[in-house]
């Protein structure tokens, strides 16, 4: 139940952190172009990153060759999230494109489930799931009127 709890907190402060990213990088983008906004966060948060796995003293690099080479382009996934928000924000506004942000999210890992991909194990797309995504569309709408 604790990792659970853990795991309910980390994803709430993903996406606080999601929606903020989303909207400073708008106005990064707004100074420099779209792609550079991309590099120069992915930059920024290496760097963060390699300095709070110094500091937790988590970095780990034995595993390293073990990693699918699929997944080591999860990072330039991360690049094209950056520039597909930053035009978002800028065309949509922040409110719509988070909200267009987590059906998209939502839709393609129920997809990927359903098919097993990525290692995740198969389940089945159950009706719930339909109108989940469903009632997130609704909102999506009544958020952009």
């Amino acid at each position: 139940m604790r990792n659970f709890m853990i795991g309910i907190m980390m994803a709430i402060l993903a996406g606080f952190f999601i929606a903020l990213q989303n909207v400073t990088n708008a106005a990064i983008g707004a100074e420099v172009s779209t792609w550079t906004t991309a590099m120069i966060t992915q930059a920024v948060g290496a760097v963060g990153a390699m300095i709070i796995s110094i500091l937790a003293r988590q970095n780990r690099l034995a595993g390293f060759a073990e990693v699918k080479p699929l997944y080591l382009f999860g990072g330039s996934f991360g690049a094209v999230v950056v520039a597909s928000s930053v035009l978002a924000v800028t065309y949509v506004g922040a409110t719509v494109a988070n909200a267009l942000l987590l059906i998209a999210q939502l839709g393609t890992v129920v997809l990927v489930e359903a098919m097993g991909g990525l290692d995740l194990k198969k389940s089945p797309i159950a009706g719930k799931q339909w109108l989940g995504l469903a009632l997130m569309m609704l909102g999506a709408v009544f958020i952009s009127l």
